[in-house]
C-alpha cells in the first residue's frame, strides 16, 4: 500500500470521527457549519477532493470515498498543514523537545508541574 493510500484512508477515518462529533454537538444544541481536518499529505488531499476515477486507486475500498461527498456538500473541509507545523506528529513519531512542547500548546494540553 502506498503512503498516499494510507494517508487517504486515515483522512477518511478522521472525517468519520469529525462528522460524528458534529452530530453529537448538534444534538447538544450547538449548531455546526463544517468540520475542518488538517492533513500534511497533499496527494491524499487531492484524492479526497477529486471525484474522478484514478487507475492507481481503484482498489481502495469504496467506503473511504464518502469523504468526497462530504467535501462537495460542504460539511467537511480538508486543509493542508505543513509537516513542520503538524502538532499530531507527537502521537506518531519521535520529535525534539521544543516541537513536543509547541505541539502540546497547539493542542491545548495543559501540563501540571508538581
Amino acid at each position: 500500500m502506498s503512503t498516499t493510500e494510507a494517508e487517504y484512508m486515515a483522512l477518511a477515518e478522521a472525517a468519520k470521527e469529525a462528522l460524528w462529533l458534529m452530530r453529537i454537538t448538534e444534538e447538544l444544541g450547538f449548531p455546526q457549519d463544517e468540520a475542518e481536518i488538517f492533513c500534511d499529505s497533499q496527494s491524499a488531499i487531492c484524492l479526497a477532493k477529486n471525484n474522478v476515477h484514478h487507475e492507481r486507486t481503484k482498489h481502495i475500498d469504496t467506503r473511504y470515498h464518502f469523504i468526497r461527498d462530504e467535501i462537495e456538500e460542504g460539511t467537511l473541509k480538508v486543509s493542508k498543514i505543513n509537516t513542520k507545523e503538524n502538532p499530531v506528529d507527537i502521537l506518531t513519531k519521535s520529535v525534539p523537545v521544543k516541537k513536543f512542547e509547541d505541539a502540546l500548546s497547539d493542542l491545548k494540553v495543559l501540563r501540571h508541574h508538581h
